[in-house]
């Protein structure tokens, strides 16, 4: 089932009393009665920091130097400024006891959707993402305001406005990391020619003059929020996967049908969702405003049940978990939107709300007059006291430019960890030569360490040794920063020896991650060592390692020991390996008796031809072990497709033979590769097997439906005729019949087009509806659909159906439209009939209300194929983890009608074939040379490249249009019930 859905800030209406409204039905408050919706834990309490008019609706915040607080705000969102931008950047001081900026500063009003904000340590300048590009302002004559701009990075893509380049992390490494939102694609070429390309959810890395930019990791749907932990481990938070992820270094996270990069999706903090999709802005609590047990909690906005959510970090070795926590904030006010959340040299948590009506990107229209434009706060959360009586919070510094260095060097020990942080920046950028006295804390000594690194640093040869963990595992990443500076400036390292002690926790983290960023041939036994002894529990230090040897045996000659290691480790990290040396050692387990289907598809796609008929051979003679012969079959096929290269000349017969064993197997895995092979590869022997196979009624539908698919690919004009009959006859099983539908469609073929024409001037309403689909799709089909209609023998209600009238308006530029809009003439309007359904299932359901238990069985049955909720199905489209936010109304709207708020990023893919054919579906990956789509059944196609005549986006969904028909309505109602049941719990402070 696909349900067009976007959960990236989306509010919706609802029945149940916890529902979110995707337009908040109430009118905006004043700040003063804003803060009374708040509720918080006993003890704390909420601040106004600064409101509109002062301000406009923020988005970003960033403490600098002076304790200032730097506000992006944006006017023009969600529509780029074409002519003048005007969004601002405010800069808010001199806070008051009671919280309040009494200063407030605009520092540009020339700004068009600023998000990510850095002021710089001289805290005359700072960076600002700006529609397309990263600039630098700077006041150079000390009024307050900038007067000078420079272009620091371009290249950014802004099709989707609400995420783009944000989150801005300065590190005493002297790199920038950010986050790169969703949908976008951008290429960005920094002055030293590095160069990233980046498609949607990413995040990177850049030098804060724009000399060079690398990525950092792959993947995530649409990251907004970055913080950093005391170890200098980096976390992001996801607009639309999961709430908390700890970055690994080149690792690649799960997003909407992206490959991984052979070594497997990398894991996340948490594995529950707050009851949204809509979490951003996170920041890790270390300081002491609040209580201790506060400290390790991270904090992140939820948009979408207006609330700030938390969660305790709980350490398993290097890897930490999110243990769920109540509710810190909960507002009833639907208007309060988090959308970030800073910790604040006073050790309050400062947070901007971007305070709005409507929050929904794709929800509601981007031109609805009800989004709001101008009220926006900025808030602050202090700890008084269960009696109220606490100290009033206070910035540990003023200005750091101008306290004296010892100051300045004792706040690097500071409980809190953004004085810390702006502290090692401040001394960094005096690079005085300060004689330093006994450091006075672990904190301190290890942020010391730092001041031997700058962008110029490449002497590593001072090392020091702590006896406190955090010590060694800042001086372990001082060690790879200065080595990376080394590198870059292409200095040749000398050989040395390390030994390492205790290698576990964030020590054994530090190691692995410089390891990542320097690898050398050295290191690839202490890593097969360190995975052996690393608990399984411990995953995100076991992924970072795998990542490790993954770029020690591709950047370095680091397979020379490898060979002689343990070859399960090598070759479970092999498969990320992209080159021929790891095809060859993969190829060796093969021969060795491995029957791992992902080494067939590598050494296929990433070896030459003699590795791919070597492995070839090994297949031949395990060609009757089932499940294991057709699956390792497949796999090579697959590889062979995706190097755009050909099967072995020996390999057809051999394969018919797999797949004759195949179809018999009681493997349905086994028995979906045979289809998929023999009508991929038009294996003639196959074609009588497979007619006796669709027949079976004791199969699956999908695979039945498969096997008519895979004959027609074989031989069009011998199987139109007999599948045509098949869907002729009333006795057939209609999901067998739809099947049938769908596998003519796909041909385009005459034989096939005939026998949709007979068959749908006798076929029932539902029926009809999938054959003029399927006629509608090319421009013969799509003449003969009109024809039928105008001799009477097809409904022209047909014509009405989104699917159908948007295939049939894109055939030859749109020339069938005026032949549509006469044989539609006078017809009640479609939206009509559609809203007049969900009008009726909507009031049917309010009497009924279905069952929660059955309906979870349904979504299992028809969603999870496309959608994942709790974890649990796939990720192909949105996923669904508070769902139930939306309420019934607008769930209604999404089921029934799917084609009213499409996702941009969810719009069917319409491909024609250089033969005729037409595929339609979620164009969900590119794997070398072959498009992979999902089709409306949820099932893979793989076209390759050479094979596409055309491909097009489709302004509708790939959901089908029909589920009021689809599904039984006790079932419907069953599985709405279950949705409904999908959303944020209440409670704060419990």
């Amino acid at each position: 089932m696909r349900l067009a859905l976007t959960a990236l800030f989306l509010l919706t209406l609802a029945i149940p009393a916890t529902a979110q409204q995707h337009i908040a039905p109430t009118d905006p408050k004043l700040p003063a009665d804003e803060l009374k919706t708040f509720k918080l834990p006993p003890g704390f309490e909420a601040q106004l920091v600064a409101a509109d008019p002062d301000i406009g609706k923020p988005i970003q915040l960033a403490f600098d130097a002076k304790a200032r607080l730097w506000v992006t705000t944006s006017r023009h969102y969600p529509f780029a400024a074409q002519g003048k931008a005007s969004d601002k950047l405010y800069i808010l001081s001199d806070f008051g006891p009671d919280g309040k900026a009494r200063k407030v500063t605009t520092f540009a009003d020339d700004l068009n959707i600023p998000i990510g904000v850095l002021p710089l340590p001289d805290c005359d300048s700072c960076l600002v993402s700006n529609v397309g590009s990263i600039i630098k302002l700077t006041d150079t004559d000390g009024d307050g305001k900038a007067d000078k701009r420079e272009t620091i990075l371009t290249g950014f893509g802004s099709d989707d406005t609400h995420g783009m380049m944000n989150s801005f992390v300065y590190l005493p490494d002297g790199w920038v990391y950010a986050c790169h939102g969703f949908r976008n694609a951008s290429t960005i070429k920094a002055k030293d020619g590095s160069e990233v390309k980046m498609q949607s959810g990413n995040t990177f890395r850049f030098r804060p003059d724009g000399s060079r930019v690398e990525p950092w990791t792959f993947g995530q749907v649409n990251p907004f929020g970055m913080t950093v932990d005391p170890w200098f481990n980096l976390y992001t938070a996801d607009c639309h996967s999961k709430p908390i992820t700890q970055l690994i270094r080149g690792a690649h996270y799960d997003s909407f049908g992206k490959p991984h990069d052979g070594l497997g999706y990398a894991p996340h903090v948490t594995r529950h969702d707050h009851g949204s999709t809509a979490l951003c802005g996170l920041t890790w609590y270390d300081a002491d405003q609040f209580p201790k047990e506060y400290n390790g909690f991270m904090f992140l906005g939820n948009v979408v049940t207006n609330r700030i959510n938390c969660d305790k970090i709980i350490w398993k070795g290097a890897t930490p978990e999110g243990a769920e926590q109540p509710d810190f904030l909960v507002s009833s006010d639907p208007w309060f939107r988090p959308t970030d959340i800073k910790l604040g040299p006073d050790g309050a948590l400062y947070f901007a709300d971007f305070y709005n009506r409507i929050i929904g990107h794709y929800e509601v229209d981007l031109k609805h007059p009800l989004r709001d434009k101008d009220r926006g706060r900025v808030w602050r959360i202090v700890y008084t006291g269960k009696d109220g009586k606490g100290a009033v919070p206070k910035m540990a510094f003023t200005d750091l430019k101008t306290e004296p260095v010892e100051k300045v060097d004792h706040l690097l020990g500071s409980p809190n960890l953004t004085v810390r942080l702006l502290a090692t920046q401040e001394l960094i950028r005096r690079q005085d030569k300060y004689k330093f006295s006994k450091p006075e804390s672990d904190l301190q000594f290890a942020h010391r360490l730092w001041l031997r690194v700058s962008e110029n640093a490449t002497d590593k040869s001072s090392r020091f040794l702590s006896s406190d963990e955090i010590g060694n595992v800042h001086d372990e990443r001082v060690y790879t920063a200065i080595r990376e500076n080394a590198r870059q400036k292409g200095i040749k390292e000398a050989a040395e020896e390390r030994k390492f002690v205790n290698l576990h926790g964030q020590y054994a983290r530090a190691v692995v991650d410089g390891i990542i960023a320097v690898p050398t041939a050295d290191d690839v036994s202490l890593l097969v060592k360190l995975l052996h002894e690393t608990p399984a529990e411990d995953v995100v230090l076991r992924h970072a390692a795998r990542v490790a040897l993954r770029n020690c045996l591709r950047d370095t000659d680091g397979w020379a020991v490898a060979e002689k290691a343990d070859p399960a480790v090598i070759a479970d990290v092999a498969l990320g390996v992209h080159d021929k040396k790891a095809a060859a050692f993969l190829l060796k387990q093969l021969q060795a008796g491995q029957s791992d289907p992902r080494f067939y598809q590598h050494v296929a796609r990433y070896g030459d031809d003699a590795q791919t008929t070597a492995a070839f051979e090994v297949l031949k003679a395990k060609q009757t072990e089932q499940p294991a012969g057709v699956l390792g079959v497949q796999a090579l096929y697959r590889g062979l497709q995706a190097r755009g290269a050909a099967l072995p000349a020996a390999a057809p017969p051999v394969i018919a033979d797999v797949c004759t064993t195949a179809l018999n197997h009681a493997d349905a895995g086994a028995i979906q590769a045979a289809i998929d092979l023999a009508g991929g590869l038009k294996l003639a022997s196959l074609y009588e097997p497979l007619a006796k196979f669709a027949g079976r009624k004791d199969r699956s539908d999908a695979q039945r439906g498969a096997a008519l698919a895979a004959q027609i690919a074989i031989d069009p004009a011998k199987a139109a005729p007999a599948i045509g009959k098949l869907l002729s006859e009333s006795a057939t099983k209609p999901a067998i019949r739809e099947r049938a539908v769908q596998a003519l469609a796909g041909s385009n073929q005459p034989a096939a087009r005939d026998a949709l024409v007979a068959a749908l001037q006798t076929a029932p309403a539902k029926l009809a509806g999938v054959i003029a689909t399927g006629l509608a799709g090319s421009p013969q089909g799509a003449g003969a659909l009109l024809d039928l209609v105008k001799a009477g023998k097809a409904s022209a209600l047909l014509l009405q159906d989104k699917a159908v009238s948007t295939k049939l308006l894109a055939q030859d530029g749109g020339r069938l439209k005026p032949r549509v809009d006469e044989l539609t003439k006078g017809l009640p309007s479609p939206d009509a009939k559609t809203s007049a359904t969900i009008a009726a299932r909507g009031t049917a359901f309010r009497k009924t209300m279905g069952d929660v238990e059955k309906g979870k069985l349904v979504f299992t049955q028809k969603c999870a194929v496309c959608h994942q909720l709790g974890g649990q199905g796939a990720k192909v489209g949105p996923q669904l983890d508070g769902i139930g936010n939306r309420g019934a109304d607008r769930l209604l709207e999404d089921i029934l009608d799917p084609n009213r708020n499409i996702d941009a990023a969810f719009r069917a893919t319409i491909v024609t074939t250089l033969d005729g054919r037409t595929i339609t579906g979620q164009l969900v990956r590119e794997e070398g040379q072959v498009l992979v789509i999902v089709d409306s059944n949820a099932k893979e196609q793989r076209i390759e490249q050479k094979d596409v005549d055309k491909k097009a986006t489709s302004p509708i969904s790939v959901m089908p249009a029909n589920f009021d028909t689809a599904i039984p309505e006790p079932d419907f109602y069953n599985l709405l019930a279950y949705l409904v049941e999908q959303r944020a719990k209440d409670g704060a402070g419990k």
